[in-house]
């Protein structure tokens, strides 16, 4: 593997802490899907090709240069079970790369505040972070999920944090809804990350739709060891 295949793999874990999920069935046509952005941007996504993992799309984002990555999928899962497991910040660290850490800091209603501390190997400094994770969205009575999170600068008195990078910003969402005929999980994740440092923009993009994919495929096998 040459360096700069290891600095992408390294800096792309980054996104670990993300939490999760996607597989839904594609034709090579370009296209674009309609969603809510996890920021300020409203223009449709745009196709970027198929994956082991699920059909992956971008869009701008007013205000950025990175676009917000999104990929569909399928889970072999109710939509219950898998928004269990993508809400499960205490257990990342079990099947997420690189997260060393995933700490709940505040638990309030369909709110989570949580605390993640990623390491990665080489050059690339740890980045810490508290997020704010919201379900309000959700219809359980409609067996649809949502979550949303975003960075949030709540303090916390008391908590200590690993010495690591801030994002710059770092956004997304998961979708879940019954499958074709109620089969299975029909599900949507989607990032905007900038993780800060000195990653160029290009890597940013590059780390981003691959680590989508692997967070995707950590889901599933997490899944299958479940049962």
């Amino acid at each position: 593997m040459s360096m700069m295949n290891k600095s992408v793999s390294r800096a792309g874990s980054w996104i670990a802490a993300v939490h999760l999920c996607l597989l839904l069935a594609a034709s090579g046509q370009a296209s674009t899907i309609a969603g809510t952005a996890t920021q300020s941007g409203q223009t449709p996504w745009q196709i970027v090709g198929d994956t082991p993992q699920g059909r992956l799309y971008h869009r701008h984002i007013d205000g950025s240069s990175i676009p917000e990555a999104l990929v569909e999928t399928h889970f072999d899962a109710s939509p219950a079970r898998v928004k269990a497991l993508v809400t499960d910040y205490g257990q990342f660290a079990e099947f997420i790369p690189d997260v060393v850490e995933s700490r709940v800091l505040l638990q309030t209603g369909g709110r989570q505040w949580v605390y993640h501390h990623l390491h990665f190997g080489g050059p690339v400094a740890d980045r810490v972070y508290v997020i704010e994770s919201s379900d309000a969205a959700s219809r359980p009575e409609m067996n649809y999920y949502r979550i949303d999170w975003e960075l949030s600068d709540r303090d916390f008195p008391g908590l200590v944090r690993g010495t690591g990078v801030r994002p710059r910003s770092f956004s997304g969402f998961w979708e879940l809804r019954p499958g074709a005929g109620g089969h299975g999980t029909q599900a949507r994740y989607a990032v905007h990350s900038d993780p800060g440092g000195l990653i160029p923009g290009w890597l940013v993009v590059k780390m981003t739709d691959r680590y989508l994919q692997q967070v995707v495929a950590a889901v599933r096998r997490r899944l299958a060891e479940k049962g």
